[in-house]
C-alpha cells in the first residue's frame, strides 16, 4: 500500500516558489523528508472555489513514514523562509492512500475527478483501474485510483487521479470512457457518483 499527501496552498509570489522549486526546492523536499518517494506541484486552474491554489504532492510508502517526513520538511528552515518569502499561505493538507495506478505520474496536466461510491478491496480497484485504462491510456500517461482516508469533507471518498499532455484529448476518451457500458457496469455495482473535478497545470 501506498499513500499520497497533498499540501494546498495560495501563492502570493507563484513566479518566485516556481524558479525555486525546479531549481533547488524539489530535490531539497525530498532529501528533508528522507521517505518520500516522490513529489509534485501543480496549480488548480479550473475547479470551483479551489482555482488558483498550488499543491505539493507527495508519494509515501506508509503513513508513518508521511508523519515523520512531514514534520522534517515543516522543521527545514530553508523551506519555511521560501514559503515566507513567496507569501505562501497553507490551506489544507489531505492524505490518501493509492489502490491501483496504471502509467506514469507525467504530463503538463492532471485531472481529479472526486467521487462517492461503496467502499473497495484492491482487488476490485485494480481491475476498475484496468477498465478505465483501457480507454484512457490512448490519451493520458498515467492513472490512479485514490481513496480519500484524511481530508476533511473528501474524506472516504474516491480521487480519479490522471495525468495527461493534452486536456482535449484526455476529456474525449474519458467522456468515451465513462459513459461505455463497462465503466457504467461498474459505476452501478459501487454506486459511484461524480462530486467534483479540478483541472490543473504542472509547475
Amino acid at each position: 500500500m501506498t499513500y499520497t499527501t497533498v499540501l494546498s496552498s495560495r501563492v502570493a509570489d507563484l513566479n518566485g516558489l516556481q524558479t525555486a522549486w525546479n531549481d533547488w526546492a524539489k530535490e531539497h523536499v525530498l532529501a528533508e523528508s528522507q521517505t518520500a518517494t516522490g513529489v509534485s506541484m501543480t496549480q488548480t486552474m479550473l475547479g470551483g472555489d479551489r482555482a488558483g491554489e498550488v499543491n505539493a504532492s507527495f508519494q509515501w510508502e506508509s503513513i508513518d513514514q508521511a508523519m515523520t517526513g512531514l514534520v522534517a520538511m515543516n522543521q527545514s528552515s530553508r523551506l519555511m523562509d521560501l514559503y515566507q518569502s513567496c507569501g505562501v499561505a497553507p490551506l489544507r493538507r489531505s492524505m490518501a492512500r493509492v489502490l491501483a495506478q496504471r502509467g506514469t505520474r507525467e504530463g503538463q496536466y492532471t485531472s481529479i475527478l472526486m467521487c462517492t461510491g461503496d467502499m473497495a478491496d484492491e482487488a476490485t480497484a485494480s481491475s476498475n483501474a484496468d477498465t478505465m485504462w483501457d480507454g484512457l491510456s490512448g490519451a493520458a500517461n498515467g492513472y490512479a485510483v485514490n481513496q480519500v482516508i484524511a481530508g476533511g469533507e473528501f474524506t472516504g471518498m474516491y480521487a480519479l487521479v490522471s495525468w495527461t499532455d493534452s486536456l482535449d484529448a484526455f476529456m474525449e476518451a474519458a467522456n468515451t470512457t465513462n459513459s461505455s457500458a463497462p465503466v457504467q457496469q461498474i459505476m452501478s455495482n459501487q454506486n459511484i457518483k461524480f462530486v467534483s473535478r479540478g483541472l490543473s497545470r504542472s509547475l
